[in-house]
């Protein structure tokens, strides 16, 4: 039975904390992980200023000692008759810095949440007179920092943390929370976040977001013109629907239906019947959704083309056509996932045509 915190039903960000990922050292292959999970459930993910500036003095501090220390290490092993060459490690430190939070901001999907001028007065405040989060570790005050970020992170969530997580284990959040007289966020530590977060990136909800977002780019990007012969470049294979409606625009004493092509696409107007037909990445894939292949339903309102023939008195054929126009459109389509994005997409069969 699974005993691990639950995400928020609606989430909105998730942040995290300069402690989020273990001794306060950043790595980046881990926030990139998470923002792009984070992303493909359509979460933002958000990294506080303080928080980054923490990460690279930590850093800073760690590349130091191990300078330090190698070059103890080469003088030990020369008077021992070992030559060597110690390893280049840089040793300023402002540049280590600079390009720590240079290669954190070009992450995608990372937002770095910048310190306010009122936030950054208020932490101070607390750090001082010793109020929120404020108080003394080995007789020096702190907590300023944290009283700052958080007041930032509120800010940015619209005066409430009940759509964010915090992937943090740190007690003076709650207490930071206490003073601002807000319920604190849902905190996670990074284990638990993790597998949460691929739970719900997996979820039907978060699915059905995605597909909806691909086919609206689609039909956003055909949006604008009215198309006579020249369909829009969407496959949504065939047409199937009752005659009287392909008909019934028609000038023709006893047309027949010869095809149906598409006119505009206008909006997607829902998602359904998602299920996964394979994984794309061999048998360890299991059901990693951000690998598959997927079968769905997806509705759209559009307008339709559709050309027809009659037979003349003396044996001839009259073609013509006519628009039918704000129609439902469903397809059953199969849709390609890799790496959390939707690469292709084909029908699997005619689409089904319904009056609106």
């Amino acid at each position: 039975m699974d005993t691990s915190p639950a995400l928020p039903d609606s989430l909105r960000a998730i942040v995290f904390d300069a402690n989020a990922l273990g001794k306060g050292l950043p790595h980046l292959g881990k926030v990139r992980r998470i923002a792009a999970l984070a992303a493909d459930a359509g979460v933002e993910t958000w990294v506080p200023e303080l928080v980054a500036l923490e990460w690279a003095e930590h850093l800073v501090r760690e590349v130091e000692t191990f300078r330090v220390a190698a070059k103890s290490a080469v003088k030990v092993m020369s008077a021992a008759g070992i030559k060597m060459q110690p390893p280049v490690l840089p040793s300023d430190g402002q540049g280590v810095a600079e390009d720590f939070l240079r290669e954190l901001k070009a992450v995608p999907g990372v937002t770095i949440v910048e310190l306010s001028g009122d936030a950054a007065r208020a932490g101070l405040r607390d750090q001082i007179m010793q109020t929120g989060p404020g108080r003394k570790k080995q007789g020096v005050k702190t907590g300023g920092s944290d009283s700052a970020w958080l007041r930032d992170v509120l800010e940015k969530a619209g005066g409430s943390f009940d759509d964010v997580a915090l992937l943090s284990q740190d007690g003076d959040v709650p207490v930071a929370c206490k003073a601002l007289r807000v319920a604190p966020p849902q905190m996670m530590n990074w284990k638990d976040f993790n597998q949460a977060l691929f739970r719900l990136v997996q979820s039907p909800q978060v699915l059905e977001r995605r597909i909806t977002h691909y086919f609206s780019s689609l039909v956003g990007d055909s949006n604008g013109t009215h198309y006579d012969w020249a369909e829009p470049e969407m496959d949504l294979g065939g047409f199937e629907a009752d005659e009287a409606l392909l008909l019934a625009g028609s000038h023709q004493h006893q047309p027949e239906v010869n095809d149906v092509t598409l006119r505009q696409v206008y909006e997607v107007l829902d998602v359904s019947d998602i299920r996964m037909e394979c994984a794309t990445t061999g048998e360890e894939a299991g059901d990693d959704l951000r690998n598959a292949t997927l079968e769905a339903t997806v509705a759209f309102r559009a307008d339709l083309n559709v050309s027809t023939y009659e037979l003349t008195v003396d044996g001839g054929v009259e073609m013509g056509w006519h628009p039918v126009d704000d129609v439902r459109v469903t397809s059953s389509l199969i849709i390609e996932v890799s790496e959390g994005e939707i690469r292709s997409y084909e029908p699997v069969d005619s689409s089904h045509v319904t009056r609106m």
